[in-house]
């Protein structure tokens, strides 16, 4: 297990965290080298990412209601604690948004990188081509062919790839109103009563899982939003008291 603190607020990852990241980085289908090094830039793409928006719930949380700050990197992801803080509810939005919102920033970030190094239209295409896999006729220029080039050995262009994609879907779909994510916290801030919310999050969820199998082929997906699409009903069905 590692261990280690960073402005001034501890951080704990878990064993199994690197077990789910690498599957999801492609661990299962790995064949060549290139593949394993693509799963690796991953790994350090999205501990990266969920390290930046783990902090953006501690440090807000810290700045606006105080309290003992702590963050756990497990199997499903990142969870900041704040034990002993005291928020109004728009303290708590606040709190909350900022993961998500963090990653936005992160994802801002690496395509003004992309733009002060390529030009802006080419960051733009990169994100294009990183986020929807579409590249407009315009956009593709030398250096984005070899952005797009998955079998360009340059590690820069893989971890570009993944910093974009994971910062802005993954941002995108912890705002949807599911519990436990982000969007659901939200919600679950102006939804009553509360047993209204766990339908909502339950329907919400099982759309996702749906289409997370049906259209984005992603097992993974469809596996994490059924279990809390699940969970959800079982709230909804026990009035909220288990």
């Amino acid at each position: 297990m590692l261990r280690f603190s960073l402005f001034g607020i501890p951080v704990e990852v878990q064993p199994f965290f690197w077990i789910v990241i690498a599957m999801f980085g492609g661990a299962l289908s790995i064949s060549s080298s290139s593949d394993l090094m693509g799963t690796a830039v991953f790994m350090v793409a999205a501990t990266a990412s969920i390290l930046v928006h783990e902090f953006g719930h501690a440090l807000t949380g810290r700045r606006l209601g105080g309290g003992s700050v702590r963050i756990v990197l497990w199997a499903f992801g990142g969870l900041a604690y704040n034990e002993g803080g005291r928020f109004t509810r728009s303290q708590r939005f606040w709190m909350i948004f900022m993961g998500p919102g963090a990653g936005f920033l992160f994802l801002a970030l690496v395509l003004v990188l992309l733009a002060v190094f390529l030009g802006p239209k080419e960051a733009v295409g990169c994100f294009s081509w990183a986020a929807f896999r579409v590249v407009p006729e315009p956009f593709i220029t030398d250096a984005l062919k070899e952005f797009v080039d998955p079998g360009n050995p340059n590690p820069r262009w893989w971890i570009a790839r993944s910093l974009i994609w994971i910062n802005f879907w993954w941002s995108l779909i912890n705002l949807l109103p599911v519990l436990p994510l982000d969007g659901g916290q939200i919600a679950n801030l102006w939804v009553h009563p509360q047993r209204r919310m766990f339908l909502v999050s339950a329907i919400t969820g099982a759309s996702m899982a749906l289409f997370g199998f049906a259209v984005m082929g992603s097992l993974y997906v469809a596996i994490l939003f059924g279990f809390l699409a699940y969970r959800s009903y079982q709230d909804f069905q026990s009035g909220g008291f288990r």
